[in-house]
């Protein structure tokens, strides 16, 4: 949990930036990340809602909406946040990798194969960071799999699903 919580800051730092004089969206998302890192994600859902709605033009608001959502198991509701991201910025490779996990809880394999790859064309190195997507690929017992590993298993879903068809 402590490496979800600290993938999520990062991810979000980098998105929506970070310095002295920040503006009160990125206040408000920083926020959102602080409490989320303070395991209180329902408060992180209040702080990254105050940043939509303060400027609903930039993704790290929804992201960060959308990533506390799928840490509460909340994968259905995250997904218009994720499409609200690539929306708004197709670029991020972290909102692809998040909504393929939210596909693969909800057992949507063949939307996540296409976020997962999508996002691997995007960064190439975004499955490089130990345990980048451990707290998510809950539904294997070998969480260290990363991106690839996982992909892989999900494309064998797939074929086992369409063979019984």
């Amino acid at each position: 949990m402590d490496r979800l919580l600290f993938t999520l800051t990062i991810s979000l730092l980098l998105v929506a930036g970070c310095g002295l004089g920040v503006s009160e969206h990125k206040d408000a998302v920083l926020d959102g990340l602080s409490t989320l890192n303070r395991g209180k994600p329902e408060e992180a859902l209040e702080n990254f809602n105050r940043a939509i709605s303060i400027d609903p033009t930039h993704p790290d608001g929804y992201l960060g909406r959308a990533n506390t959502l799928n840490t509460l198991g909340r994968y259905q509701e995250s997904l218009k946040d994720y499409e609200r991201v690539i929306e708004i910025n197709p670029e991020i490779a972290n909102a692809y990798v998040n909504r393929a996990i939210a596909y693969s809880h909800l057992k949507e394999y063949e939307k996540a194969i296409v976020d997962y790859e999508k996002a691997l064309a995007l960064d190439p190195e975004i499955d490089d960071p130990p345990g980048f997507l451990e707290r998510l690929f809950s539904n294997r017992p070998n969480t260290d799999w990363g991106i690839r590993k996982h992909l892989e298993f999900l494309k064998r879903e797939v074929d086992k699903s369409e063979r019984k068809s």
